[in-house]
Formats: structure tokens, sequence, C-alpha cells
């Protein structure tokens, strides 16, 4: 049975509206129901259980019956008035697409809080790495991981040694990646403190934000063993994303316990005769780069002025080149 979001506001023209953006959505896992009279949703309330209830008019909450709402939220004209501040209100005259991303992002961490478990099919590594680095490379990475965020429950982290704020969603001004790299080496169990740490796009969860690039360098190949066996025993990720900005010892340790190493480049000339030095290095080690893991990807350069909107990486050639590839690997199955 599909879990319920329900909108109550007495603008018929609103709650219309926002119902039909939703009803030509196919990738959205809510049934949706709009009201526009009060005792029309205490009704409703009666007989379903509502997981995420939309108020936009001025309602007191006391006045239907909340046992059978897991979580409201108050859309609000006036977002900086007192009482919306207290209560994390929603602003109402945004894009039904924006609302939409405030509370999908608020109810996913407020579920992933509330729950220590494990995906019994098992969890999925991806690493994706590029010996040069730039935007592009970057930017696939934060499309690879949105893209399968929209049918997978997913994790996205990016190790990057000096990171920069790509997207303008993203809180540059974290250290969350730094404080869980610290509890990771002092505590044995991680998970929960990860999960306090996590940020959330829409329903893509990520880790980030470094107080300085020597938090990553002091990570070990047993750091990565026990962040690995905690993911998939203790969590209900299907996919975790790991974009390597560097090259050392844990690094390599990540793509050994990958799954899947996406190895990117730009085509350049200089960047082929970089890329087969690091397969050189990785041969006189005795790691095989020629498995049918480590999957060759040319993405194009572009000359992104970041930080751009979500909207605007979905408008980006590594967005389209991530969204074939996802076909592609679809269709092969």
């Amino acid at each position: 049975m599909e879990k319920i979001l329900a909108i109550y506001d007495s603008d018929v023209i609103y709650a219309t509206r926002f119902m039909e953006y939703f009803k030509k959505k196919k990738d959205f896992n809510f049934e949706i129901s709009a009201f526009t009279r009060k005792d029309s949703l205490k009704e409703f309330l009666l007989l379903h259980r509502i997981e995420i209830l939309l108020i936009g008019n001025e309602i007191i909450l006391e006045e239907i019956s909340s046992e059978n709402i897991k979580y409201n939220y108050q859309l609000v004209e006036d977002i900086r008035n007192e009482r919306a501040i207290e209560q994390a209100c929603i602003f109402k005259y945004q894009s039904a697409q924006a609302v939409m991303a405030e509370v999908i992002a608020d109810y996913v961490k407020k579920e992933n809080e509330t729950q220590v478990n494990y995906n019994p099919t098992g969890v999925e590594i991806i690493s994706v790495f590029s010996p040069i680095l730039n935007a592009a490379k970057l930017s696939f990475a934060w499309s690879i991981s949105t893209l399968l965020s929209e049918s997978k429950k997913v994790l996205f982290v990016p190790l990057d040694l000096l990171p920069i704020q790509l997207l303008s969603s993203v809180d540059s001004t974290s250290q969350s990646l730094s404080e869980f790299i610290y509890y990771l080496k002092e505590n044995p169990n991680i998970i929960m403190k990860m999960k306090s740490l996590l940020a959330y796009d829409g329903n893509l969860s990520y880790l980030t934000g470094l107080t300085h690039g020597f938090d990553l360098l002091s990570l070990i190949k047993e750091d990565i063993c026990k962040w690995i066996e905690e993911l998939k025993t203790h969590t209900d990720y299907q996919t975790v994303v790991f974009y390597l900005g560097y090259y050392a010892d844990p690094i390599i340790e990540l793509m050994n316990q990958s799954d899947s190493v996406f190895i990117l480049s730009a085509g350049s000339q200089y960047e082929k005769m970089v890329l087969k030095e690091w397969e050189h290095q990785m041969d006189r080690i005795g790691f095989d780069t020629k498995k049918d893991k480590f999957l060759r990807i040319q993405v194009e350069e572009e000359d992104v002025q970041a930080p751009f909107t979500i909207q605007e990486l979905k408008n980006s050639s590594t967005w389209a080149t991530a969204l074939r590839f996802i076909k592609k690997e679809e269709g092969g199955r």
C-alpha cells in the first residue's frame, strides 16, 4: 500500500494545481490527495493514515485528529515571520517542485534518524575516480547519485581534498565529514553518528564538509574497511557512491571493495598519459584495472559557473552522460 501525501488548502486553484503536478510524475512514491474543506479532511483521517500533510491555511492542528498523521508541514505566505521560523515552515508561493524538494529532504532526514537497519539484498558500492580532477567529473558524481536516488535509497560521499561548493543547495560551511572521520577513528558504533551528520537533497542523502583536507589524509585502510562493513550491515542504503578526489592507500581499498569503479576522463592527450601511468602504478601493486567492474566513461569539460542549482545540473552535459549510462545499464540487464 502506497504512503499518502495530502494537501489541505481552501484555495481550490492552488490545491488542484499542486495535485495535478504530481499526477504527471511517474517516479513519486506517494499517493496524492487534496482537500479544500476541513470536514472532508477530518472524515478522511478517520479511515486513512497520512504520511505527510501539507497545510496551506491558518489551521490549528488541534482542530483535526493528529493520530493518523505522521508528519505535517505548514505552508506560509511569509517565511520571515516568527511562527514560520519556530516551526520550520515552508514558503507557499514557489513551484510545486521546490515545495516538495524541501518537504522530501526533511522527511528523508527524519526517517533516517529514527532507523538503524540493513538492506537484506545487499549494498552496492560505487566509486567515481579520475587521476585529474575537474568540475565536470564532480558534476558527474552528483548526477549519477541524484539519478540513482530517484528509484533507490542512495548515500553520496565526496572525498575531495579541496572541496568546492558545486551546488548552491549544498552547505559549503559544514564540517560534517571531518567530524565523522574523527568519530570513525575513536568509536565502534558509527552509523547513528553518520546519520546525524547527513544532509539531504530530495531523496539523496549525502555527507560533506571538511575542516581541512588533512582530515581525509588521516584515513587509513582499516578505517575504510570498518566504514564499509558498517554500511553493509547496519544501514538500509541500496547504493553508496564515493567520489574519490585523491589517490592513496585507503582509496585503493575503497576501489577494491566497490562493485563498480567509474574511471572518468575528459579525453585530452595529457590526461590519457596520466591515466596510463596510473594504470601502470596500480599494476605494480597487483591491482587489476582491466576487471569488468572498472568502467571507462568520458565526460565533456564545461566552463561552469559554480555554484549552480540542481536544475542547472540537470541541464548539463554531465547529467546527460550519467543518464545515458544508467539507461544503458538498465537495458543490459
